[in-house]
């Protein structure tokens, strides 16, 4: 049996990989590279596979969000995601059916039960069992991020000082306060997705104006994401449909 940690790089499955790998040693960090994240999401995952003492193992596409969109001539939004499908989601169960029997290990934490039920279906259709770690203890992002920061001794990726997900930036999924925060703290790639709406003529947000029309709505939206994002019950999630980039 081939033991495959789903390796997003961030805290969730970076804790996850350290339950996985206690029990077996031999399971790969499988990480798919959009090459569009931040330098410091490189550096935190160095940082979690040095201190787990177990190489990254890489499947990449070899393409940035940027020129896939390039290639298929059109950019994703909301609704629909190329990126995380190709990118990700496909690479991840092409790799899993190469290495067959597989169990595949997904950082979903106690609250995403909904997610990993979907998760779950998908690849048991191909004969490929995927696992909850964190969910079957019952560990929160909060434990998550505890034991990667006053255990482990390692920083988190910036990202999470105005997020809560280490991904790429920009994702076409995100709402009106997470394009806010990316106009705020990642402006280039703010300017590089609003080229890309004049370039295919349609916008990133399904129902609603282009980011220069919305930008005002958006930092406004932003700036009440942060003001209150400590309260993590009232804060709400920046993307419309969950992200599937954890894999």
């Amino acid at each position: 049996m081939n033991h495959i940690i789903g390796f997003s790089g961030g805290i969730a499955s970076s804790a996850t990989a350290s339950l996985v790998l206690r029990e077996h040693p031999d399971a790969v960090l499988l990480f798919h590279d959009t090459k569009t994240e931040p330098a410091d999401n490189d550096r935190f995952r160095a940082d979690v596979s040095n201190y787990l003492d177990t190489p990254i193992t890489e499947d990449s596409d070899g393409r940035n969000i940027w020129e896939l969109f390039d290639d298929l001539g059109f950019i994703g939004d909301g609704r629909m995601t190329p990126c995380s499908r190709i990118l990700k989601q496909e690479r991840s169960l092409n790799y899993l059916k190469n290495h067959l029997p597989s169990t595949l290990y997904i950082g979903y934490t106690a609250d995403e039960y909904h997610r990993a039920q979907r998760l779950y279906a998908r690849y048991a259709k191909h004969g490929i069992e995927a696992k909850f770690p964190l969910i079957e203890q019952r560990l929160s992002k909060q434990e998550c991020l505890h034991r990667v920061t006053n255990c482990w001794k390692i920083t988190p990726p910036q990202m999470y000082e105005w997020a809560k997900h280490a991904n790429c930036i920009p994702c076409v999924k995100g709402k009106k306060a997470y394009w806010g925060l990316i106009y705020k703290f990642e402006r280039a790639a703010w300017e590089k997705a609003s080229m890309y709406e004049e370039k295919f003529g349609h916008t990133i947000f399904t129902e609603a104006g282009s980011l220069k029309e919305e930008l005002p709505n958006c930092l406004r939206l932003a700036e009440k994401y942060l003001q209150r994002r400590d309260g993590e019950r009232r804060q709400g999630s920046l993307f419309t449909l969950p992200c599937e980039c954890s894999l």
